[in-house]
């Protein structure tokens, strides 16, 4: 399954707000991740992969 990290957010039915609060990271930074113009780190992108029930597969192979 190839899905971006935004559309794993919105399958997950979170809002950005929501989803930063998962993470501990602002809406912006989720924001931010969505839309290219910052990575989440290693750690940062496990926690999301998780808390979106999405595999690193699934969000890099995207």
């Amino acid at each position: 399954m190839k899905i971006s990290i935004k559309g794993a957010r919105v399958e997950k039915g979170m809002t950005q707000k929501q989803a930063g609060d998962a993470m501990n990271v602002t809406k912006e930074t989720i924001s931010n991740w969505e839309r290219g113009i910052t990575a989440p780190t290693a750690p940062q992108l496990l926690k999301l992969c998780d808390v979106y029930g999405v595999s690193v597969a699934d969000i890099f192979l995207h």
